[in-house]
């Protein structure tokens, strides 16, 4: 198996009052603070992704300089250059400043080197755009290190408005504005913009200026795809850029960028587009051009009107993405063939280079060769005409590649990059020695757990939660990316069938996972293939995957792909897994399929021994997915629980009705009994079951209902407070009058369901009860029917009957956290189904050890 070792975040959810109210499944609550969105506020942006939400682009400094300057070229009728870099961060950076620019009135041209000049500003374009009358040029996704190019455009009367994302190492240059989110000095706090989302602040301030803010929005497709492409961390305005431009690209207003989405997708009118889509199908495109031939042949499929002048580009587009592919695949093959028969693996860095292998795709192939070895990598492209080789490098976490180089800057001819990612050239004579002191260093500064791929797992997921209702609720985080990754779970102790390998070259492997009798088919682990082998011989196994909602003839299906497969480590928790089918949050949604069109809104589930069947008045609709069902049944078979159904929407498809369902639990009570005492019974069995009234619950409606008495009971409330608010409730419902609960905090949904709930008194009910009150709340009302529960000693009314809670904590139980119990033996909570719980508090003084927490307080 693969060289891994699998780490669980570690961040459990915290009790928070204000959280538990957004009503979120566990699970995402758990995803949010893995990713530190912890606070309430901070939650609630997170979800709720509004355009209205994008910071001020004028906190950013220069920007009011920048906008200044525009409007006076416009009035001037100046010529405006954008100079952008190459890679689809500046592609899309100058598409979007030429099309917003060109939309206002003023004139645009554009400017971006070739591979072979180098990243960023030179001086012979400078000339070139200065011979064209150029006099006022915006630099994006570059510039900021460009302090001699900006001093020489100066010297030429040329103004210069750098916008750009980058690193401030050296101060920034001496021009006219200097845009830059990593500047100290600005109001805004984000730092991580890409080159295209700096530049869409400037256009968004210029639009605002101009009293256009609203038609500044079309532009956040190509943004987002900048974004993306450009790897910065998905939070802040790129999550809303992002978030917003996604929905653009189903019908973008960019001829050329709206004809090649139809053009690879032939699901364009009904795709809903990820990030996915743009890192590995739309920005690879526009990449391949401009690390085969010339990036501005990409700009001109942005900007182009013309029909067929956009057909010819993409055309070109396309040919020249698979002829990066091609040459991608075939260095890929002879960097393994040579890592292999050399046994380079063997060594602490991995560096290849041969002739002919083309740069503008060699950071591609580090990148793929390190995915399958997990060492950093260094490919290089040899020039012998040149005498010197360039490389691309990728390294691991916890070794910093570019510290690394500069040990031995004095080989080199030059160098730069990160932590991560760096790239040199080097001399040809240089480059052995070169090796063998990189090589030298990295076994000196790396431990041998640094080369073991950490697979971070957010979550064990339990099989039942691979459903409709878990993906759709995953879908609140989107967009995934840098930043804010997508979801990755693990499946313990599960077993495979139909293993097979897929793909042109067979390089992917697919196969069915089987848990506790229930399949998930068509798993697809890419670029597997090396391992296919050992996995054979393996029985039960632990399997890291992401999951994807996908269809396919208009029925939903749920996609796992795998990340990592391993042996079976451990079973599964018992006590766990019971606790987390437990806190399923309710309503939950499902979908199933029918040709029937549905004569009613009303549905209905009837439980049988051969599943869960849906009906609507009599004509049967269909049953739930395996999963949904499970969830049901167990609930329903551990906790006694009923459930209600309830159509949200139905959308006809080609093949069938997709009929969307909320499933919601079912706190109805009803009673067709005359006496009182079976009445009580009724209620009591309904709420508690087999179990008795505590104490002080049993004193409590003795002095309500048989002593009629106005009472006021000291409780604490873990001993059972609601179940006497509920039977309260519920039963002036079954006698047809109104009960009301007059309370500030929060209440279940079983009490909400059984009672009337306000913050403060009102007329017109029969009952009122008030929990945890100002006495002077209570002293105007002493006519009316009235219970206080509360935790204060002290709090007595003239003329009220006074309760006060007597009980004892058996010495042999022992309070824990719920975390606490999973290692236990004998234990207690409220999640344990009825009849184990039954069986504890039956036991309770046989046991030497009870671990418990508070829950058990109400039964004693």
């Amino acid at each position: 198996m693969r060289n891994t070792r699998w780490v669980y975040r570690e961040n459990p959810l915290k009790n928070n009052k204000d959280i538990q109210n957004f009503n979120l499944d566990k699970d995402i609550l758990n995803l949010l603070y893995n990713r530190n969105i912890i606070e309430k506020e901070e939650i609630k942006n997170f979800l709720n992704v509004n355009i209205k939400n994008i910071a001020d682009p004028f906190s950013l400094k220069d920007i009011d300089t920048a906008v200044n300057r525009l409007l006076q070229a416009r009035e001037n009728d100046e010529t405006v250059w954008i100079y952008g870099d190459y890679d689809v961060d500046g592609i899309t950076s100058v598409s979007l400043c030429f099309l917003a620019l060109s939309e206002l009135g003023i004139n645009v041209r554009y400017y971006i080197p070739l591979r072979d000049e180098g990243y960023g500003l030179n001086i012979e374009a400078i000339n070139y755009i200065k011979n064209e009358g150029g006099s006022l040029i915006i630099t994006v996704d570059c510039g900021i290190s460009s302090h001699e190019e900006i001093a020489h455009a100066s010297s030429l009367g040329i103004d210069m408005i750098v916008t750009d994302h980058h690193e401030i190492n050296n101060g920034n240059p001496e021009a006219l504005a200097v845009i830059n989110p990593k500047r100290e000095d600005n109001d805004y706090t984000f730092k991580y913009l890409a080159g295209v989302g700096t530049a869409f602040m400037m256009i968004l301030a210029l639009f605002k200026t101009l009293d256009k803010e609203e038609e500044v929005y079309k532009y956040l497709d190509i943004v987002a795809i900048g974004t993306v492409a450009d790897i910065v961390p998905l939070l802040e305005e790129n999550r809303i850029f992002v978030k917003e431009g996604l929905k653009h690209l189903k019908r973008s207003r960019w001829l050329g960028l709206n004809m090649l989405i139809k053009k690879i997708f032939e699901d364009f009118d009904v795709r809903k587009f990820t990030t996915y889509d743009i890192g590995f199908i739309i920005a690879p495109i526009f990449n391949a051009v401009g690390r085969l031939e010339d990036a501005k042949k990409a700009v001109e499929l942005f900007i182009e009107k013309d029909h067929r002048v956009c057909s010819a580009a993409i055309k070109d587009l396309l040919e020249k993405n698979s002829e990066r592919k091609e040459i991608q695949e075939e260095i890929f093959e002879k960097a393994i063939e040579k890592i292999e028969n050399e046994k380079l693996y063997e060594k602490s860095i991995l560096i290849v280079g041969e002739e002919g292998f083309h740069h503008g795709v060699i950071g591609i192939v580090a990148s793929k060769v390190l995915d399958r070895y997990y060492k950093p990598t260094v490919i290089m492209e040899i020039k012998p005409d040149e005498g010197i080789a360039t490389a691309s490098c990728r390294s691991i976490e916890g070794f910093n590649i570019i510290e690394a180089i500069n040990n031995f800057s004095d080989l080199l001819i030059k160098y730069g990059g990160h932590s991560g990612a760096a790239g040199f050239s080097i001399k040809i004579e240089n480059i052995e020695e070169f090796s063998i002191k990189l090589n030298d260093y990295a076994k000196a500064a790396m431990e041998d757990s640094t080369l073991i791929k950490p697979i971070k797992v957010d979550r064990p997921l339990p099989f039942y939660k691979i459903s409709y209702d878990f993906l759709d609720k995953i879908s609140l985080l989107e967009p995934f990316g840098f930043g804010n990754p997508s979801p990755l779970f693990s499946l313990n102790n599960c077993q495979f069938d139909g293993l097979r390998l897929i793909g042109k070259d067979k390089k992917h492997i697919m196969m069915n996972v089987i848990k506790n009798g229930n399949e998930i088919r068509n798993c697809v682990w890419f670029n597997s293939d090396d391992i296919f082998e050992n996995l054979i011989n393996l029985r039960n196994i632990d399997i890291a995957f992401k999951l994807k909602l996908e269809t396919y003839k208009d029925r939903y299906q749920y996609k796992m792909y795998v990340e990592d497969i391993r042996e079976t480590i451990q079973t599964s928790n018992e006590i766990e897994n019971i606790f987390d089918l437990y806190d399923i949050q309710f309503p939950i949604e499902t979908v199933i399929y029918t040709r029937r069109k549905m004569d009613s809104p009303k549905v209905r589930l009837t439980f049988s021994e051969q599943g869960i069947t849906v009906a609507n008045d009599r004509t049967y609709l269909g049953t739930l997915d395996n999963q949904t069902e499970y969830i049901l049944s167990s609930l329903k078979k551990m906790y006694n629980i009923e459930f209600s159904a309830a159509v949200k929407d139905v959308i006809l498809k080609d093949e069938n009705y997709n009929v969307h369902i909320l499933i919601d639990k079912d706190y109805t009570f009803s009673s067709y009994t005359i006496k009182q005492s079976e009445l009580f019974k009724e209620i009591k069995n309904f709420l508690i079951g087999e179990f008795h009234y505590n104490y002080i619950q049993k004193k409590t409606l003795a002095s309500i209902f048989k002593d009629k008495n106005n009472t006021v009971t000291i409780m604490e409330r873990g001993r059972g407070v609601e179940t006497i608010i509920q039977t309260i409730g519920l039963y002036y419902k079954s006698i047809n009058e109104k009960a009301i609960l007059i309370t500030q905090e929060n209440i279940s949904q079983k009490t909400i369901s059984s009672i009337g709930i306000g913050d403060k008194f009102v007329n017109g009910y029969d009952f009122y009860i008030f929990l945890n009150p100002e006495k002077s709340e209570i002293e105007k009302y002493i006519n009316k029917k009235i219970l206080v529960i509360t935790e204060d000693k002290t709090f007595n009314i003239q003329g009220f009957t006074n309760i006060t809670d007597d009980y004892e904590i058996p010495q042999n139980i022992k309070f824990v956290s719920e975390d606490e119990l999973k290692d236990k033996n004998i234990i207690f909570s409220k999640k344990l189904p009825l009849d184990k719980k039954d069986k504890i508090i039956k036991n309770l003084k046989t046991y030497l050890e009870v671990s418990s927490t508070k829950d058990i307080l109400p039964y004693l």
